[in-house]
């Protein structure tokens, strides 16, 4: 009888050995994981990952299903059906997180159905808002509609300690910002060459047209053309300027041979709007911007 009691508790230390092994094991795998997915550019694949877990645990310490970590390399590789088995099994291993929402919205979201991506990524984050991943996603599908009511809403759904932390309001300003620029003016039909009636006599505050004529301005920036050839800008220091085609010159007052600055330039008489066409804002990087005369 002793000896049989032995012999259980051997096993019994095996088992408990074993198992242990095989959670630490999956604790280390875990964690290179995630240090993985913060890459860039993630550099496991999906069969790296399905042979760093083991399957036990099927869960991690903060009950997250391990399997999501395989739903996401099976995503990057655009193995959309086989995600969705391990989909079900990580929504089998915590049926109460949401996680099932979350991933099936985020299978959606990859393959760009939006409407099933907003479906289930709303359940996932009003089921479980306090997981950054649940909003994330919903936000990441609602600026992709370029909803800004929900965007709002949302955002107004979190509890108070929620709203106060830098992941949330950071996320929801962004992309509220993101989303309110999609619907920015930028193509104007009406936009022609320059002629000095355009300018003399106005001024001209950078602005931001939006539909039904709504303008936003921005007075930092802005130019006084006093003449068909001198303009002041926001502080007040005055340079000269001509139009030549497309093309507007600025000079200093004391050498009108060569410009200091120049644009292609056009404006817009049905939004009252100069446009400097590709103006570059950081080496490689160009942009169209916008000054709206001044009321």
């Amino acid at each position: 009888m002793k000896k049989n009691y032995n012999i259980a508790l051997f096993l019994l230390i095996i088992f408990s050995i074993f198992f242990s092994f095989l959670s630490f094991r999956s604790s280390i795998a875990q964690k290179k994981i995630m240090l993985d997915l913060e890459k860039d550019t993630p550099s496991f694949t999906f069969e790296d990952v399905d042979n760093m877990l083991s399957g036990y645990p099927n869960i991690t310490s903060a009950a997250q299903p391990f399997d999501i970590y395989k739903v996401q390399y099976l995503f990057m590789e655009r193995k959309f059906s086989l995600a969705r088995k391990y989909i079900q099994s990580a929504s089998k291993a915590n049926p109460h997180i949401y996680i099932s929402e979350y991933l099936t919205g985020l299978f959606y979201y990859k393959q760009q159905i939006f409407d099933s991506a907003f479906y289930y990524s709303k359940k996932a984050f009003e089921g479980w808002p306090k997981h950054i991943p649940h909003y994330n996603l919903y936000v990441d599908v609602l600026e992709t509609k370029r909803d800004t009511s929900s965007l709002i809403n949302a955002f107004d759904y979190l509890d108070i300690d929620l709203k106060r932390k830098p992941a949330y309001y950071k996320k929801f300003y962004e992309s509220f910002n993101k989303t309110k620029l999609s619907f920015l003016i930028t193509k104007f039909p009406d936009s022609r060459d320059l002629i000095y009636s355009d300018l003399t006599n106005f001024k001209f505050e950078r602005g931001y047209n939006f539909p039904n004529n709504q303008v936003i301005r921005d007075t930092t920036i802005s130019y006084r053309f006093i003449s068909d050839n001198i303009f002041q800008n926001t502080t007040g220091s005055e340079y000269s300027y001509s139009i030549k085609k497309d093309t507007l010159y600025f000079f200093y007052k004391n050498n009108l041979n060569k410009p200091f600055q120049k644009f292609q330039a056009q404006f817009s008489p049905q939004y009252n709007t100069l446009i400097f066409k590709n103006v570059k804002i950081e080496d490689g990087k160009y942009q169209d911007q916008f000054f709206i005369k001044s009321q």
